[in-house]
């Protein structure tokens, strides 16, 4: 569908300012907006570099609280396109990011899962096309 595009995805987490932390040192992802919503939410947004921004949305109940790091069930819920590959999941593996299935090569690149901190599960792939040139 022409003139439609995803911009943003919550994501729930336990405390507000260690996902921040998180996600900015360890992932060196940008935070790009924190401050408070007219329903009195704290309203945050992270972009990770380009595509679909992450909102930051902080646990308040049993339910949410369940939901954390479990939001795919499991699944793989976020793909992020890196290049170069090696130097970006190595500064990730430095800051305590773990791999939890091994690299392998598919049909479209170069690709290993990592888990953040709360267990959610991120595809982190280098095209075929990106390595090629």
């Amino acid at each position: 569908m022409s003139g439609v595009s995803l911009s943003m995805v919550t994501l729930i987490v336990p405390a507000m300012d260690d996902a921040i932390a998180h996600y900015t040192q360890d992932w060196g992802f940008a935070l790009t907006m924190d401050t408070h919503h007219i329903s009195g939410h704290r309203w945050v947004v992270i972009d990770p570099g380009s595509g679909a921004k992450l909102r930051l949305v902080e646990a308040t109940n049993d339910d949410e609280t369940a939901a954390i790091g479990r939001q795919a069930c499991g699944r793989v819920a976020f793909f992020l396109n890196v290049a170069p590959f090696d130097a970006i999941v190595g500064r990730w593996l430095e800051r305590g990011i773990k791999i939890t299935e091994p690299e392998r090569n598919e049909t479209y690149g170069r690709i290993v899962v990592m888990d953040d901190k709360y267990g959610n599960r991120w595809d982190v792939i280098e095209a075929k096309d990106a390595r090629q040139q």
